[in-house]
């Protein structure tokens, strides 16, 4: 197989998909057999790309159409890439299993279609080597995205946040085309190993020189990076799209776009500072930022936790929250930084997703959103509501489940910054929790409240099996990414934030295979 191939397979399914249902006469279950296989197939080729990359000692390199880069478009990846596509891969599988029971509006052919076309836009800007496919991979995000978001189109929320998220997307896409402008004004290109090359004046095969001093182009150029990130990433202040496309999204949608589609744009970011332009003369004004907007996001998504009645939003501002650590985080500029981000990425989207599929079944029983509404769920539902526990247990830091490890690398790293900037890990983690604990006393304990009536009868204890399954899974993955935590570390996520801060490792995969075309 080759590299490239990865995030054409989704592609792929996914233009089919609509076909196949018209043939089929739409019938559910070739609907869902056919975008199960598709997920599976996808799934064991980012299986197969994380044991290429891990076996391989130089990042792995493929060109389209063997146009030699910078000339052509490459897809380079490498340890931190692979780690991040498998996990992308799996977790779309599980939301494509989750959906076939949760899904029940007509459709549905359409709505794996767009599940798909988001899986390969994220799976391929995991996967460029070029900041230009980069955008167009942001574009192919987007227009799936918007789409899935407003999937419940009967539903004024689903509408309402569809046209907020689909507004922001294109204005912050916008800039980062924008911004692609000008680095290409003076670097003359847009590969990234070449744009690395130039930067740390390394020789690279059929290229142009600089055009004058680089550092005002990439000021520009990280500036409106930057703020496309702020609203792709949920960054204050350009987070306030994603509390309403969550609550309009169906709850498998939410899973993904909290758990992998908002971390495209945080690595960007990683990647561009931590590879490429490693070293950049206005560096530190550039960590002022992340940590200043890092933190303001951090607290902001934890007090908001505390105010909502709606029990979705609850889960985005909790997805604002783990986006503000993680911007933190790219400020320190350390290996020890880029590992505690890529291990967090990791954690968080086996716990988040947790948390949104065990809020599901309980939409799904309840048929609400409404915190109020759903009291008492929790006893109806007991091995569910053990799940959201451990789930929650896990995203505020209890050791010994995966978030904490993860959020200890987080701290650790901020460490070499400050203490004061460390500690907002810990306050933020603490305001999280109670708003966790509160959730919790509601749906289990169901006392009450003004304007509703509670008749005292049995609880009828009732599971959705599906979901009890799909969550087992998730929830073992969370003990064990926490029992063998070092382990993991030392065997995966050290070697490839190692590999990531090599820039010279980088640019020479590209140009050695660019010299061998050439000859």
């Amino acid at each position: 197989m080759q590299v490239g191939m990865v995030p054409v397979i989704p592609l792929g399914f996914a233009f089919f998909l609509p076909f196949v249902a018209f043939l089929t006469g739409r019938r559910k279950g070739v609907v869902i057999t056919y975008s199960l296989l598709a997920l599976t197939v996808t799934f064991l080729a980012g299986i197969w790309l994380f044991h290429e990359a891990y076996s391989s000692r130089e990042p792995l390199v493929y060109a389209f159409g063997n146009w030699i880069a910078p000339i052509g478009i490459v897809f380079e990846v490498d340890k931190l890439s692979a780690t991040l596509v498998l996990t992308a891969t799996f977790g779309f599988l599980l939301a494509g299993i989750y959906s076939a029971k949760f899904i029940k509006t007509h459709g549905l052919e359409f709505y794996y279609t767009f599940l798909l076309g988001l899986e390969a836009g994220t799976l391929g800007a995991f996967m460029t080597g070029d900041a230009f496919n980069t955008f167009v991979m942001l574009e192919v995000i987007g227009a799936s995205a918007y789409a899935i978001v407003g999937f419940y189109r009967n539903k004024s929320e689903a509408i309402e946040g569809a046209f907020k998220y689909g507004i922001s997307g294109a204005v912050a896409t916008s800039l980062y085309f924008l911004a692609l402008g000008f680095i290409y004004a003076s670097f003359g290109t847009l590969n990234m190993a070449d744009l690395s090359a130039k930067f740390h004046r390394i020789s690279f095969p059929v290229t142009t020189k600089l055009f004058g001093d680089p550092t005002l182009a990439l000021a520009i150029f990280f500036a409106l990076t930057i703020s496309m990130v702020i609203v792709k990433s949920a960054i204050f202040p350009g987070h306030y799209w994603l509390p309403s496309a969550y609550s309009g999204a169906p709850i498998p949608v939410g899973a993904i776009l909290s758990s992998f589609v908002e971390v495209v744009g945080i690595y960007l970011l990683a990647r561009y500072t931590y590879t490429l332009f490693h070293g950049l003369p206005f560096w530190g004004a550039l960590s002022l930022v992340f940590l200043v907007l890092g933190t303001a996001t951090a607290f902001l998504g934890s007090i908001m936790m505390l105010v909502q009645k709606n029990v979705k939003k609850l889960i985005a501002y909790s997805t604002i929250l783990h986006m503000g650590y993680l911007f933190m985080t790219l400020g320190v500029g350390t290996g020890l930084a880029l590992m505690a981000i890529d291990f967090h990425i990791v954690n968080h989207a086996i716990a988040k997703t947790l948390l949104f599929f065990t809020v599901g079944a309980f939409i799904y029983r309840r048929k609400s959103v409404d915190i109020e509404e759903l009291a008492g769920v929790g006893r109806e539902m007991p091995a569910t509501t053990f799940l959201f526990a451990l789930a929650t247990l896990s995203l505020v830091g209890v050791p010994p489940l995966n978030v904490f490890f993860s959020k200890m690398l987080i701290f650790n790293a901020l460490l070499q910054v400050s203490p004061l900037v460390a500690s907002v890990v810990v306050i933020t983690s603490a305001i999280a929790a109670w708003a966790y604990f509160q959730l919790f006393i509601t749906l289990w304990r169901g006392k009450p409240v003004d304007g509703h009536h509670h008749e005292h009868r049995e609880v009828k204890r009732v599971e959705i099996w599906t979901f009890v399954a799909v969550n087992t899974l998730l929830g073992v993955l969370v003990v064990v990414f926490g029992l063998f935590a070092p382990v993991i570390i030392d065997r995966f996520f050290h070697p490839a934030s190692l590999q990531a801060m090599d820039y010279t490792g980088y640019i020479d995969a590209v140009r050695r295979l660019a010299e061998a075309m050439l000859h």
